[in-house]
């Protein structure tokens, strides 16, 4: 008993209960580590694939899809069955020849557009199809001339050899911000264009093919090897998810040795366009682009059609949380930076040379807000969520741009 005449436990009588509770403690740590071991286990003995889509060697474009290739693509976030139609292109096959009485849209783009990472009937490409079939303005086909990799020149040599044989009504280009820096080199084994007096000149054509000669390279076989971080699954699972999903929790973690840091990283070239610095190789880039849009346009209008270019964010311009991230990942990132500053000057650089521009950034914000998830946490590409909001706002211009092919109000009234 103390002097205050109050008991006191003794030291003897604490001692099992502080031992218990680190019983307690040390077997929660356990379970929940043989819980992530486990977790990890059965993800990493799934069969993975690499490369997001089946192509082969092409001397003009540098690569293409294989008429009639298939394959499934297999990753954490989904699992895919491709298929190539006999004409190269994914989605239903069509003839060159446009039958009478049809509306038809041409897509052309990169990954995004190719949509390889949902069912084909979940891509821009197929619902944009059921939106347009759904106005009552007469058949409406949609063609998706999306490959994985295109940057804009790319897209406007597939134009001219292969997709103006489709005679499209409507051209519609998905544009992203790495096309900028993509278009002015051979990197990947591309052709490419230089500006010669205004003039734009291919380079690098025709492609050489890597090796012995043409390639055909498919979604190939492998096994994750998921590394602990400190010797625990639990972790690593801990440190990849506040990573993705809230990098200032993951940072404080990261202080007290719970979480990977995360390691700085130069800004690349392909995202010079969004941050301060490289004045003059952005400048090139802008150039270039700016004259491909404008030949593009050019060619569609020749074949009496109408260019549309339509923006893609990347995650960041939508999602707060990976644009903090962005920020914490490149070295100097912070100076200079805007989310708009791309989608801002190819506003611009399209009001210019009369193209109309889509915008989605609401529409996918809007969607995220209403619990749809847009984009893939990992693979940053759209979701069957994302791809209908692009679709949706694509056929949203064509509305108002009349361009699905309806005839005028008063023409539909003398007709009845």
């Amino acid at each position: 008993m103390s002097l205050d005449g109050v008991k006191r436990p003794s030291l003897r009588g604490v001692l099992p209960s502080l031992g218990l509770a680190a019983v307690s403690v040390l077997l929660c740590l356990v379970l929940i580590e043989a819980a992530a071991r486990a977790a990890v286990h059965r993800r990493d003995s799934r069969v993975f694939t690499t490369r997001g889509s089946i192509v082969r060697f092409h001397p003009l474009l540098g690569w293409d899809k294989p008429p009639g290739a298939a394959g499934w693509l297999h990753r954490e976030e989904y699992d895919v069955y491709l298929e190539v139609n006999p004409h190269g292109l994914r989605g239903p096959d069509r003839p060159y020849a446009k039958p009478p009485g049809t509306h038809r849209t041409l897509l052309l783009g990169d990954s995004f557009a190719e949509g390889y990472t949902v069912a084909e009937r979940d891509t821009v490409r197929a619902v944009l199809e059921s939106r347009l079939d759904g106005r009552g303005c007469g058949r409406q086909e949609v063609l998706n001339g999306g490959t994985m990799g295109y940057s804009t020149d790319q897209e406007y040599l597939f134009y001219r050899s292969e997709g103006r044989r489709y005679q499209p009504d409507v051209v519609v280009v998905l544009f992203c911000s790495n096309d900028l820096y993509y278009n002015t080199t051979g990197e990947q084994g591309k052709p490419y264009f230089e500006l010669d007096g205004g003039r734009l000149v291919l380079r690098n054509s025709p492609v050489r093919p890597p090796g012995a000669g043409p390639w055909v390279r498919s979604p190939e076989a492998r096994s994750l090897e998921t590394r602990a971080w400190r010797g625990s699954m639990a972790l690593r699972l801990l440190s990849d998810r506040t990573l993705q999903g809230n990098p200032r929790l993951h940072r404080l973690l990261a202080r007290v040795g719970l979480v990977e840091p995360q390691r700085r990283q130069p800004v690349p070239p392909e995202m010079w366009p969004l941050f301060a610095g490289h004045r003059e190789e952005v400048e090139e880039m802008w150039r270039r682009t700016e004259s491909i849009f404008a030949a593009l346009r050019d060619e569609v209008q020749a074949g009496g059609g109408k260019l549309v270019v339509f923006y893609i964010p990347d995650r960041w311009e939508v999602d707060d949380r990976s644009w903090e991230l962005t920020l914490q990942t490149y070295e100097g990132a912070r100076r200079g930076a805007r989310r708009d500053k791309v989608v801002s000057r190819l506003r611009e650089a399209c009001l210019r040379a009369g193209i109309p521009l889509v915008d989605p950034r609401e529409g996918l914000r809007a969607a995220e807000a209403g619990g749809q998830r847009t984009y893939f946490l990992q693979d940053y590409h759209w979701t069957a969520a994302g791809h209908r909001v692009a679709a949706d706002q694509i056929a949203g211009l064509m509305d108002a741009q009349r361009l699905v092919g309806c005839p005028a109000a008063g023409t539909r009234s003398a007709q009845r």
